[in-house]
């Protein structure tokens, strides 16, 4: 049996002079799950997300990350919005490199299927929004983490990019790690998560794959 790495028990949020935008959410993660998160614009899905990376803080109940009181796992997060000074000196291998534990064969593997090799010396202050995007999300799948939260990693991503993107994602999951993706978008990931999570009116349904309903 697989160990409960994330679990969330009774937990409700607002942000200040607000109502609640999560209600008493009990939620258990087990170790190499690939777990999507999805449901209405507005619907907290990233405010959840950050609850469990402990960015934010729940007004009610407990958020407890890891198989074991002592040990931590190790976190890579993709946020729906990154950012960075333009006058970085530093060049999209340079930041890959020194980030990773990788060896310059892997780091070159991500850079094909993130079609950034022919940016991998260029200075990430002379990329484009979708670019730099693409450079975060391979730094994120560099980093050797035991669980991965990714808040709409397709965005600012072409098709081909989006194609690759969840092959490789559930790899990683095959491999052991656990995954965490918040999505509008269900079709793509269809045949690569292994569960589902709605969430809506401030609580989460889980919801088997056979019964989604994709256009």
């Amino acid at each position: 049996m697989k160990d409960r790495i994330i679990q969330l028990k009774k937990v409700t949020f607002a942000y200040p002079g607000n109502p609640p935008v999560l209600e008493e959410i009990n939620l258990e993660i087990k170790t190499g799950e690939f777990v999507i998160i999805f449901g209405p614009n507005g619907s907290a899905k990233t405010t959840l997300l950050k609850i469990m990376l402990g960015l934010l803080t729940p007004q009610k109940g407990t958020v407890k990350i890891g198989s074991s009181a002592n040990l931590l796992p190790t976190i890579s997060y993709l946020p729906q919005k990154t950012s960075l000074n333009k006058s970085f000196p530093a060049t999209v291998w340079e930041v890959l490199e020194l980030t990773s534990t990788k060896s310059p064969a892997q780091i070159n593997t991500v850079l094909k299927k993130l079609k950034l090799q022919e940016k991998s010396k260029a200075l990430l202050g002379t990329l484009s929004g979708g670019q730099l995007q693409r450079v975060f999300l391979a730094r994120t799948l560099l980093n050797n983490p035991q669980i991965i939260f990714l808040d709409e990693p397709t965005n600012n991503l072409d098709a081909q990019a989006q194609e690759k993107l969840y092959p490789m994602l559930h790899n990683l999951h095959r491999k052991g790690i656990t995954i965490l993706t918040v999505t509008h978008d269900l079709k793509p990931v269809l045949n690569y998560a292994s569960r589902f999570l709605l969430l809506n009116q401030k609580k989460t349904i889980e919801i088997a794959k056979e019964n989604l309903s994709v256009v």
